[in-house]
């Protein structure tokens, strides 16, 4: 080997070895943006006053679930340069106080598919949601923190269980938008999560299942029991 290539060959080595030896860490980290942590609804812990609705628990999860997510509102896409992922981004569209000349209220009760909110072949919101939202702005759209009303003794499908999995799944995992393969939007189609555990693992964030859900806000103790109880009766369409 020439001389000339010798050397070469050895700044080359010196390179491979400094460079490794000094790595920074990616500007994106590996597996991308880290979501916010979830943080669990305090239930009786720190109850709402009579009839106050609580942003973190009661409106955030709807938001989260129906419009902040990839392809939407969520921080990457931005929709619209729309964001709806926590309080900071969601009440830049809303007039608190007033739900009728709030962007977001007014995109929720629109009847023409091209501008409503979740746009098709998304549901729409539920009445109930839209009155939580509703109800939230009129009363001044405070970022509150208190636990949602709870009964950890009513645990009826179609009145609490099934509501719940609304407000905080059912956007995520249904017909048009089946995340990680899976659709919980009718009692027949939840019934398998039940069976294999998985639905109430999820909630609980036990280390078996995926964590659902994932950013946002997790269920109060008071309303993984409803679950638990429901469970416990028979998992009944009732």
């Amino acid at each position: 080997m020439k001389k000339i290539e010798i050397i070469i060959l050895a700044i080359c080595c010196v390179c491979f070895l400094f460079f490794g030896a000094c790595k920074t860490d990616p500007i994106i980290p590996e597996g991308g943006i880290p979501e916010i942590p979830p943080v669990q609804d305090p239930g009786d812990a720190n109850p709402c006053e009579p009839n106050v609705i609580s942003f973190q628990h009661e409106v955030l999860p709807i938001m989260v679930s129906a419009c902040a997510y990839s392809g939407c509102h969520d921080p990457i896409t931005a929709e619209d340069d729309i964001v709806l992922n926590n309080y900071n981004n969601v009440i830049k569209e809303v007039d608190p106080g007033n739900p009728n000349n709030s962007e977001l209220y007014e995109s929720i009760v629109e009847t023409d598919p091209d501008d409503i909110m979740p746009p098709p072949p998304a549901s729409p919101l539920t009445s109930t949601q839209i009155s939580i939202i509703r109800d939230w702005i009129s009363q001044g759209a405070n970022d509150t923190n208190c636990g949602a009303p709870c009964d950890s003794t009513a645990a009826s499908f179609s009145n609490d269980i099934f509501p719940l999995l609304q407000d905080y799944c059912v956007g995520c995992h249904n017909t048009a938008r089946s995340d990680g393969n899976v659709n919980i939007e009718s009692y027949n189609k939840i019934i398998p999560y039940v069976t294999d555990g998985s639905l109430i693992g999820s909630m609980k964030h036990d280390a078996l299942f995926a964590k659902m859900p994932p950013s946002g806000s997790i269920l109060s103790d008071c309303r993984i029991s409803q679950f638990q109880k429901w469970i416990d009766d028979g998992a009944l369409d009732n």
